[in-house]
């Protein structure tokens, strides 16, 4: 059970977040899951105002949603509202970046085309299943 001083994770962004990896998967070619294995195997997407984690990793076969343990050598922070921000078409994640919204750890710099051809896909994949799991509701405006 948490502390006072740690907020819940919110069950429902987490499994927006595996939906959002499902979703993900299936928008890329073969070629493309096959560079992003070699670049970056394990990432760990990680949203500090919602407690929120998901460690995706990355095969040649396909995406999918790692247990928990340890540190992957490639970690994105941000709140959650910067991922719904960019994926809404309110702010991009280059502007956050920018901005400082966004905490990137274990980048290497020749690796940068494989992540950034992820990043449309996965604001689409977000999309898609922010609808699924929240029909009715806009998205949250911070």
């Amino acid at each position: 059970m948490p502390s006072d001083s740690t907020p819940a994770v919110d069950p429902p962004f987490a499994a927006l977040l595996a939906r959002m990896i499902a979703l993900l998967d299936g928008r890329l070619t073969p070629r493309q899951r096959e560079q992003l294995a070699a670049a970056m195997p394990d990432i760990l997407w990680e949203f500090p105002d919602v407690d929120g984690r998901l460690h995706l990793r990355a095969t040649a076969t396909g995406l999918e949603v790692a247990p928990p343990g340890g540190v992957p050598p490639f970690v994105v922070r941000m709140p959650r509202a910067t991922l719904e921000d960019a994926a809404f078409g309110r702010r991009s994640l280059g502007a956050a970046f920018i901005a400082g919204k966004i905490h990137v750890r274990g980048m290497n710099p020749l690796r940068l085309r494989e992540f950034i051809m992820l990043v449309d896909p996965l604001l689409d994949a977000y999309r898609e299943a922010h609808r699924e799991f929240i029909p009715a509701s806009p998205p949250p405006v911070p």
